[in-house]
């Protein structure tokens, strides 16, 4: 059984292993008293609802395991995106091809400023409490923004937004979001809830392919593809701008409007020859 099921969700799958049980119990009787009966019309009676029994508890025992995988299905998928996502994924499950595909996203990656120096001053107890802290309120974010969770790079995530699911405006989504993490650990600050002083968060937008990638053993659900070598790289630039968000030019050029913007310098990344074009975002103050 799956961990995260509600008190409701147990009551249920409680009623329906007694269900079975019952079942059991009722054919067990039937067999029982169709070899004690001496009529042969009647032992075949006894043997035909013997038999309807078992086909009532072998219909309950397959409606509970496909329940049991679509509740450990969601709660896999819930590691990933939100819990509105899931459930539609779930209701149109074609959006979650177990194949590698191309599609156009949006990367992000956020990281913590001088996080090595601040851990230096903490016990492990106090690092882990800290980050499981800033992870769940950056996290929270990238959901409300319609994002899935690739994974967790030590202080650092990386996130997409355009997959499993098709999102609208999916770049503006990505840059909505990296301002909301901007203004939340703001807000953290503010309130004495994080020793943690800064941010940054580079988005990029282009081709990738998203797929089931790993061993037989372990896979996951992510993207790979030079979008999000990029992504990675504006984190970089945003450490010597000191700037809060750095968005690529790919994804500058589908949310020019809608942001507060200005042209960042033409930088080398590493591992590229040609120089590329970064913009950096500015965060509204939060009222």
């Amino acid at each position: 059984m799956s961990q995260r099921e509600t008190p409701m969700e147990l009551n249920v799958l409680q009623a329906i292993e007694l269900a079975i049980s019952h079942e059991m119990e009722a054919r067990r009787n039937y067999l029982a008293l169709a070899e004690e009966a001496d009529d042969p019309d009647l032992r075949r009676l006894l043997m035909e609802i013997a038999q309807e029994e078992a086909g009532h508890e072998a219909s309950l025992r397959s409606r509970l395991r496909l329940y049991e995988h679509r509740v450990l299905l969601r709660d896999t998928l819930s590691r990933y995106v939100s819990p509105t996502m899931a459930e539609e994924i779930l209701k149109n499950p074609q959006f979650l091809q177990l194949g590698g595909q191309r599609r156009h996203l949006t990367v992000l990656f956020a990281d913590i400023m001088s996080f090595t120096s601040l851990s230096e001053k903490m016990d492990p107890a106090q690092v882990v409490e800290v980050l499981n802290h800033y992870f769940t309120q950056m996290v929270d974010l990238v959901f409300e923004h319609q994002g899935t969770l690739d994974k967790f790079l030590g202080d650092g995530l990386m996130a997409f937004f355009g997959a499993p699911l098709p999102v609208p405006r999916a770049a503006n989504q990505a840059v909505a979001c990296a301002i909301a993490m901007q203004q939340r650990l703001q807000a953290l600050k503010k309130e004495g809830a994080t020793p943690i002083q800064g941010m940054r968060v580079g988005v990029n937008t282009g081709e990738a392919i998203i797929g089931n990638i790993g061993s037989v053993k372990r896979m996951d659900y992510t993207i790979i593809g030079d979008v999000v070598n990029v992504a990675s790289r504006l984190l970089e630039v945003a450490k010597e701008q000191q700037a809060p968000i750095v968005i690529s030019e790919a994804t500058y050029r589908e949310v020019e409007g809608n942001f507060s913007l200005r042209q960042g310098p033409a930088v080398v990344l590493r591992g590229r020859r040609e120089a590329t074009v970064s913009y950096l975002v500015e965060v509204p103050v939060s009222p």
